[in-house]
């Protein structure tokens, strides 16, 4: 999670104009990233998602030729396969066996080349069986018969920030661990690290290193080397390596600032400028950010509550969307007995919390889980960025994407995510519009919904809720839910059928609005069988809206008019 970003600099500001066309991976852009599109040394991207993140998961316009080749070339990965790639890699092996990508487009542009398909074994068929025969009219291979091996990925060189290094280059990284290690042990020349700070050889304890000196081959120091990202160093202090060394936050201030500039030209030329190239390099931007503001993000916010409870006769139709999420989220972990859920990025994740939230006052709890490590979270209240590291405090365990996506999610999880488009047979979008531009990309949803029964939080509209999506980034067959601002659609896992209208609550902006006017009117979908009753939902009540209110008093997801014209 804590980017290398002054590394990422670095390497715009040195290799700008000699056009090195380089291949570079990385599990998402966004924020100060971005440089390396407006440096235009990149000939190839190697991603799970290219877009902005905060405050609000959201398309840039930067990437949105990006399916066309423009500012790069693209090779589009969910998280957890890009990481499994890695894993191969490091490991030396000719491939990896993963569950994700079966029957999405996300595959079909790697068939033959860095993903096949084959039939999963079966028992008394020593050689297999090839898949062949059926991919004639299923290219994307079928969950029920194909299983997909992936090429490994070995870069050459990786690029770390670490919270310090030992003079031999043993290195301690910042939890939760997103990628881990696997990008540092995968490459074949080795790793260019920056740190907070190096200590002496012998003062850091062996069961904290994650990359060994062995694979380093240059290390700085370089103090708020993540910047704007965050770097966590909670329950070192006693430990004499890292003092001086303190955790900081995100600098949300400036990711807005740095995605609003990438996307209009003129100032995303002036923002490169400003921040990338600058001729004293990281002391020149640490100077520029100012001691004040860092010092700020040592910090920790009072955390938001709320002093009387809230008028459920306010809430509006973003809000109603999030709650009603939240009563699928419980019904579901009480009828289906879930371990955990996965919040998704967006309204989705703001419905778990709540769900949790609510679930706890009835004495169950729940184990919130975030794909980039976070395991067991219990949101701080008034922060509503899913990653950010004061979440981190009352966690049960610090992990990673591989064990996160690859092993807590295929063991009873609810999944919960947003979608730019969900057609009626529960298959997502979240890489094309209807244009061809690009949107974000997979991120982890592609691996939750392959391996976890899914509910899908998005505000219908006509553009949203659609008859078939433009491009499969997640196949619906685990997707057994679809809330939005007037009600619950439901359909089986792993079954034909669409999704129908469950339960109904006239949205908040429009309390005269019958059900079949209002799937009419906000989705492309059937409408309800005029013969057939559609349950109420109950009135939003007062707990439900003051859980809620706490989690974003900002009103980030809650806004009334959020119309989500992209994405959730």
């Amino acid at each position: 999670m804590s980017r290398p970003n002054a590394l990422i600099y670095s390497l715009s500001r040195v290799f700008e104009g000699t056009n090195p066309e380089f291949t570079i991976s990385v599990a998402g852009i966004h924020s100060s990233a971005h440089c390396l599109a407006l440096s235009g040394i990149v000939k190839k991207m190697i991603t799970g998602f290219a877009g902005d993140n905060y405050p609000k998961p959201s398309p840039n316009s930067l990437y949105k030729d990006l399916m066309r080749g423009k500012p790069f070339e693209l090779e589009l990965w969910s998280l957890l396969t890009l990481v499994q790639r890695l894993m191969a890699g490091a490991m030396k092996l000719p491939s990896f066996v993963s569950n994700s990508l079966v029957g999405s487009d996300l595959i079909t542009d790697k068939l033959g080349k860095t993903a096949f398909l084959y039939h999963k074994p079966t028992e008394g068929n020593p050689f297999g069986e090839a898949a062949s025969p059926h991919l004639v009219t299923e290219s994307r291979g079928t969950r029920e018969k194909d299983m997909v091996v992936l090429l490994p990925l070995c870069p050459e060189i990786t690029l770390v920030h670490g919270v310090v290094a030992d003079e031999d280059g043993n290195i301690v990284l910042s939890q939760p661990g997103g990628e881990a290690a696997w990008g540092a042990l995968a490459a074949t020349k080795g790793v260019i690290a920056t740190v907070e700070k190096i200590v002496p050889r012998g003062t850091v304890p062996p069961e904290l290193v994650h990359i060994p000196s062995t694979k380093v081959l240059g290390i700085a120091p370089a103090r708020f080397g993540a910047h704007p990202q965050s770097l966590r160093v909670q329950g070192f202090p006693e430990i004499p390596a890292f003092e001086g060394v303190e955790s900081y936050l995100d600098d949300y201030e400036f990711q807005m600032e740095a995605n609003k500039a990438a996307g209009i030209p003129a100032k995303a030329e002036k923002w490169y400028k400003e921040n990338v190239m600058l001729s004293g390099g990281h002391e020149d931007y640490l100077d520029l950010i100012g001691e004040v503001r860092l010092r700020r993000l040592k910090m920790t916010p009072p955390e938001h509550s709320l002093s009387s409870p809230e008028n459920p006769k306010t809430v509006n139709d973003s809000e109603q969307m999030i709650i009603l999420a939240a009563r699928a989220i419980i019904e579901k972990v009480k009828t289906k007995g879930y371990k955990t859920i996965l919040a998704g990025i967006g309204a989705a994740h703001i419905a778990a919390w709540t769900a949790a939230k609510l679930l706890e006052k009835e004495g169950i709890h729940i184990k919130i889980v975030a794909e980039l490590g976070f395991y067991g979270m219990k949101p701080f209240a008034g922060d509503v960025f899913l990653f950010s590291q004061l979440h981190t405090r009352h966690c049960s365990m610090l992990s990673d994407i591989v064990s996160i996506l690859g092993t807590i999610v295929p063991d009873d999880c609810l999944g919960v995510i947003g979608a730019a488009e969900v057609d009626w047979f529960g298959n997502i979008n979240s890489v094309l519009d209807g244009k061809g531009n690009f949107l974000v990309g997979s991120g982890g949803a592609n691996d939750i919904v392959s391996a976890a029964d899914t509910i899908v939080v998005a505000k219908a509209n006509r553009f949203r809720f659609v008859r078939k999506v433009k491009h499969i980034t997640s196949p619906g067959e685990r997707v057994v839910e679809a809330v939005c601002q007037f009600g619950r659609f439901q359909r089986s896992s792993f079954s034909d059928h669409p999704f129908e209208l469950t339960s109904w609550l006239a949205p908040a902006s429009d309390e005269e609005m019958e059900p079949e006017e209002a799937v009419l009117r906000y989705t492309l979908w059937l409408p309800p069988d005029e013969d057939l009753s559609i349950p109420q939902e109950p009135e939003i009540n007062s707990d439900e809206l003051t859980a809620l209110r706490e989690l974003d008093p900002e009103r980030i997801y809650t806004e009334q008019f959020m119309v989500y014209t992209r994405l959730p």
